[in-house]
C-alpha cells in the first residue's frame, strides 16, 4: 500500500512541511545563568564580609598600621584600619576603616574617635595595654539623629562620655588663662567635674571654657553660683593683712576652678542653659561680686594714694559697706579748671545696699542715697586709713565729723561728692614735725654737757668703790677665822644649855615681867617730865579747873 503513496509523490514531484514554534529556553544558557548569579552572590557575600567603610581624619597617624590597628568601643573590635592616605594639602591623614555591619547605628555625627596609645599626664597614666598590643582607635557612640560616615578624630581622649548625666556649663576669664582641658572643678573640696574645652577670643580678649559638671551634683549649680580660680596658692596682701589660701594637693599641682553660692544671697532661680558664668580670680573676689546694686560716690584725695587699690574696702565704723571701684579716674573736661580741687585725685567709691543689710535691689539703692545725701550735709566726711602696717594697704574710712561746716551735696563728673577731711597719715606726719620741732628746741648741748660730767662722776665712784672692795677683801683675808669659829661655836652651847634649863628660861621670863611693871608703874612719873619738868623742883602753880556756876534767881 505504500508503494502507490510513494509513486504518487514522485509523480507529483513536491514536498509538503509542517512548522511548529519552540518557546523553551535552551538548555546551554543556564551554564552562563548559573555562573552570573554565583558571581553576584560572591560579591555580595564579599561586600558584606568586608563592612561598613568610613572616612576618620586625624592630624598624624602615630601608631596606625593599615590592615592591623583596630577600631574598638569598650575594648570589643569593631573594626580595622583598611588604608592610610596623605591629606591633598598634607594637613593631615584620612583613614579609611571598615567596621561591623552592627556599628552603622552608632555612627552618627557626634561620633567622636582617638587613638589610644601610652599617656603620661598629672592625672595619672593610661594606656599601657598596648605597649603589648599596639595603639588602637577607640570610638564613642553618638546620639545624634543624622548619620555620617565622615568624622575628625579628637588630640586627646575625651574629658565627659558622651551620654554621661550632667549638666554642662559654659565659663569666661579676662584676667588670664586660669584652667586647661582635663582640670579638675571642684565643689568644697570634692572634685565633681572637669574642664572640656578651652578657647580664646582674639576680638574681645576672652578665655572661653566648657565644663561638665556630673549629677547628682548639677543640681548644685543655680544663677547664684560664683566660680573662681583655685590654681595654686593664693597670698593676699590687703587691708585686712595677709592672707592665705591653699587647695586641695592634686588642685595645687594640676589646678582647677571651684565654685559655691555666697551665703546670704536672693533665692535663685532657673537658668538658661546657654549662660555664662564669669571666673573670678580669687575667692574673695568671687564673694565681694555677689552684690548686684551699687551706688556711686566720688571722693577727692589731697594727700598720696600710695597703698589704695581697686577692691579696696569702703568701711562705715568698722564694718565694709561698699568698696573703691577706680582710683584717677578721668572727668568730664567742663569740669577740670585751675582751681584749689584741681590738684586733688578723683576716687571712684561704690556703696553696696546688700552689705548695709539691705535689700539688693532698686529700694536699697534709693534708700541708700537718701541716708547718705543726709548724712553728708551733716558732717559725714571720708578719709584714707592704714588697713596693714606690714602691707601698706589702705582702705576708706567714713566716719562723722561734728565740727564740720555746712555741706550741700554737689555734683562731679555726675557723682555726688563725699567731702574728705586729712587722713590718719597727714595727721601723723603732721604730729610727728611738731614732735622734732619741740626736740630741736630743746637745749641738747647743756644736757649733753652735763651728762657728761655725771657719766665722768661715776667712773670716778665706780674706781673707788673697786679700791674699797679690794681694801675689804684685804682684811677678809686676814681675819682670823678660826677664832670667829671657836666664838660662834661657844654662842651656841650657852644657848642650847637655856633652851635644856627650864629654871634658867622660867627666870629670864620673871625678869622680863617685872620690868614691865616697872616700867608701867614709872609712865606717868616720865609724862609728868615731858609736860612740866620744874614740877619735881617747884611746886605746881596750875590753876583749878574753873567750873561753871547756874544762874541766879
Amino acid at each position: 500500500m505504500s508503494l502507490p503513496s510513494d509513486q504518487h509523490r514522485k509523480t507529483s514531484g513536491t514536498v509538503s512541511a509542517t512548522i511548529k514554534s519552540n518557546n523553551r529556553i535552551s538548555k546551554i544558557w543556564l551554564i552562563p545563568i548559573v555562573t552570573l548569579l554565583l558571581s553576584a552572590w560572591f560579591i555580595l557575600q564579599e561586600l558584606n564580609d568586608k563592612g561598613l567603610e568610613i572616612e576618620i581624619e586625624f592630624q598624624t597617624a602615630t601608631g596606625l598600621e593599615a590592615g592591623k590597628t583596630q577600631i574598638k568601643i569598650r575594648d570589643v573590635v569593631i573594626g580595622r584600619v583598611d588604608s592610610l592616605e596623605l591629606k591633598d594639602d598634607s594637613s593631615g591623614v584620612l583613614v579609611t576603616a571598615l567596621l561591623d555591619k552592627k556599628a552603622e547605628k552608632f555612627l552618627r555625627t557626634d561620633t567622636r574617635f582617638w587613638i589610644v596609645s601610652p599617656r603620661v599626664s598629672l592625672e595619672g597614666i593610661s594606656g599601657l595595654q598596648t605597649l603589648l598590643s599596639g595603639s588602637y582607635i577607640d570610638m564613642a557612640p553618638g546620639l545624634d539623629v543624622q548619620t555620617s560616615r565622615h568624622f575628625t578624630a579628637l588630640n586627646d581622649p575625651p574629658v565627659t562620655p558622651i551620654g554621661t548625666p550632667g549638666l554642662r556649663v559654659f565659663l569666661n576669664s579676662e584676667k588670664s588663662f586660669t584652667a586647661k582641658v582635663g582640670d579638675q572643678v571642684i565643689y568644697r573640696g570634692l572634685a565633681v567635674g572637669r574642664i572640656e574645652t578651652v578657647e580664646y577670643d582674639l576680638e574681645k580678649r576672652l578665655a572661653k571654657y566648657s565644663a561638665f559638671i556630673e549629677a547628682p551634683f548639677d543640681k548644685l549649680v543655680t544663677s547664684n553660683t560664683r566660680f573662681w580660680n583655685t590654681s595654686g596658692i593664693e597670698l593676699e596682701l590687703g587691708a585686712d593683712g595677709v592672707g592665705v589660701s591653699t587647695p586641695n594637693l592634686e588642685s595645687l599641682i594640676a589646678g582647677g576652678i571651684t565654685f559655691d553660692e555666697p551665703e546670704g544671697m536672693p533665692p535663685s532661680h532657673p537658668f538658661q542653659k546657654d549662660k555664662v558664668f564669669e571666673i573670678y580670680p580669687s575667692y574673695k573676689s568671687a564673694m565681694a561680686h555677689r552684690y548686684v546694686e551699687k551706688v556711686y560716690y566720688l571722693i577727692l584725695i589731697e594727700s598720696s594714694v600710695r597703698g589704695l587699690k581697686e577692691g579696696a574696702p569702703v568701711e562705715y565704723r568698722g564694718l565694709q559697706i561698699g568698696q573703691v571701684e577706680d582710683i584717677n579716674i578721668k572727668l568730664d573736661d567742663h569740669k577740670l579748671r585751675v582751681d584749689e580741687d584741681s590738684y586733688k585725685i578723683p576716687v571712684l567709691i561704690s556703696i553696696q545696699p546688700g552689705r548695709a543689710n539691705l535689700t539688693d535691689d532698686a529700694a536699697g539703692r534709693e534708700l541708700i542715697s537718701k541716708q547718705f545725701k543726709l548724712w553728708v550735709e551733716k558732717g559725714l566726711r571720708a578719709s584714707l586709713k592704714t588697713g596693714s602696717l606690714l602691707t601698706g594697704a589702705v582702705f576708706v574710712d567714713l566716719k562723722h565729723d561734728d565740727k564740720a561746716d555746712a555741706y550741700k551735696t554737689v555734683l562731679l563728673a555726675g557723682y555726688p561728692v563725699i567731702p574728705t577731711v586729712p587722713d590718719e597719715i597727714v595727721q601723723f606726719t603732721d604730729q610727728l614735725s611738731t614732735t622734732l620741732d619741740k626736740i630741736n628746741e630743746l637745749p641738747l648741748q647743756g644736757v649733753a654737757d652735763d651728762l657728761r660730767v655725771l657719766l665722768q662722776d661715776l667712773s670716778s665712784s665706780a674706781s673707788a668703790f673697786n679700791q674699797a672692795s679690794a681694801s675689804i677683801s684685804d682684811k677678809l683675808d686676814e681675819f682670823d677665822m678660826a677664832n670667829m669659829n671657836q666664838t660662834l661655836s661657844s654662842l651656841n652651847d650657852v644657848l642650847e644649855k637655856f633652851a635644856t634649863d627650864d629654871n634658867g628660861v622660867s627666870s629670864i621670863n620673871q625678869t622680863m615681867i617685872e620690868i614691865q611693871n616697872a616700867m608701867r608703874e614709872l609712865t606717868p612719873l616720865l609724862q609728868k617730865m615731858n609736860t612740866a619738868p620744874n614740877s619735881l623742883i617747884f611746886k605746881s602753880q596750875v590753876a583749878p579747873d574753873i567750873e561753871p556756876r547756874g544762874a541766879r534767881r
